[in-house]
């Protein structure tokens, strides 16, 4: 059984990560496991046995064994920004369903590695589970952002608890911190406004970014009684200015947000832009690439215990690819190649025991 779960574990690193596809790895590849393993089997194995093994293991505990198994890899960088978001398997979406099974990850931007998910039921919400999830992380020193739905009270409490700092977003399913946020920062009388601005261009537009923040003692003392943390922190204005190089449309967005980073912190504005800036990681680098390059969003999968598995094996083979890509950057200084380049590379197991021996080293 152990042989099956190596299997998994390598056949996932090139993206393979269906029953079928890992019996088809072994089959392909017993061969060349057989000189690395003297023990390993001698016959191969059906897709329906990879299944039930994957349905027998449970959840907490496979996630038990890959928090051990990336622990190592993970560096603790100071202020590290950690992002909250859910994901729906649209594939597993039962008859009668609206969308399919929904799964909340942390997601260690800096590291590009996820810290941890949980299955959400279909008459559940997201909002329940966070503040649940922190207990179980080590999220000491870190930013943990979140978008405006896992905006709660409890979460915050939560994570000033275990020692972190937040970073919500505020909309108006907050009305009255919305409003008041909102109100802040157009009262002439406050001086106390730091600033700073950033212009990219790319994908045929030019992007003025601006972060204007202010001390969250400027919001009412009810307020303030109610986000522990918030007294001390600060509230966030994020400007975004888009001019279209082609027609010169201009279109503009604001949004909000509060921190429990202190305002009175060396360079609070650049750590409020950073902490807003990064959690998109969890959009860009992390689910989009799961359903691009592994397939997630395709996954047909009515056991919950297995659509849990393989989608933590999903993301413990990105994470390494992540962990090997900044590798390649450090030792070359030029960017690292492609994810599906090194999936492609890391289709024969010699690379992929290879490449892990080489972060485990490390």
């Amino acid at each position: 059984m152990a042989y099956v779960y190596l299997v998994a574990l390598l056949s996932s690193l090139s993206g393979q990560t269906s029953c079928v596809q890992i019996a088809d790895y072994w089959s392909n590849h017993r061969a060349a496991l057989e000189t690395v393993f003297e023990d390993f089997p001698k016959q191969d194995i059906s897709h329906d046995t990879v299944r039930r093994l994957l349905m027998l293991i449970d959840p907490e505990q496979f996630q038990g064994f890959y928090g051990r198994l990336v622990e190592p890899l993970l560096h603790k960088f100071t202020s590290r920004i950690v992002a909250v978001d859910g994901q729906a398997v649209k594939a597993s979406r039962r008859s009668g369903e609206r969308a399919g099974k929904y799964i909340l990850t942390f997601y260690d931007t800096e590291n590009g590695i996820a810290l941890g998910q949980k299955l959400i039921g279909s008459k559940e919400n997201e909002i329940t589970h966070a503040a649940s999830m922190v207990e179980g992380l080590d999220l000491a020193g870190c930013i943990v952002t979140a978008d405006a739905l896992n905006t709660q009270e409890k979460f915050a409490s939560a994570l000033i608890q275990r020692k972190a700092d937040y970073c919500l977003a505020v909309k108006q399913n907050h009305k009255s911190l919305f409003y008041d946020i909102q109100l802040s920062f157009v009262d002439r009388t406050e001086t106390r406004t730091l600033e700073i601005e950033k212009v990219e261009l790319g994908h045929g537009r030019i992007e003025t970014r601006k972060i204007s923040v202010l001390p969250g003692s400027c919001l009412s003392a009810a307020l303030l009684k109610k986000w522990i943390g918030l007294d001390e922190g600060t509230i966030i204005k994020a400007t975004t200015e888009s001019i279209n190089k082609t027609t010169g449309e201009i279109s503009s967005l604001d949004r909000y947000y509060i921190s429990s980073l202190n305002f009175f912190n060396a360079h609070i504005a650049e750590q409020c832009a950073r902490a807003v800036r990064r959690h998109w990681g969890i959009e860009n680098d992390l689910h989009y690439v799961l359903d691009v390059n592994f397939y997630q969003d395709r996954t047909q999968c009515k056991n919950a215990n297995y659509l849990q598995n393989r989608v933590l094996l999903n993301k413990w083979a990105l994470g390494m690819i992540r962990k090997l890509q900044k590798e390649e950057e450090t030792e070359t200084g030029k960017e690292a190649k492609s994810v599906k380049r090194i999936m492609a590379k890391l289709q024969s197991p010699t690379a992929a025991l290879e490449a892990l021996a080489t972060l485990i080293n490390k």
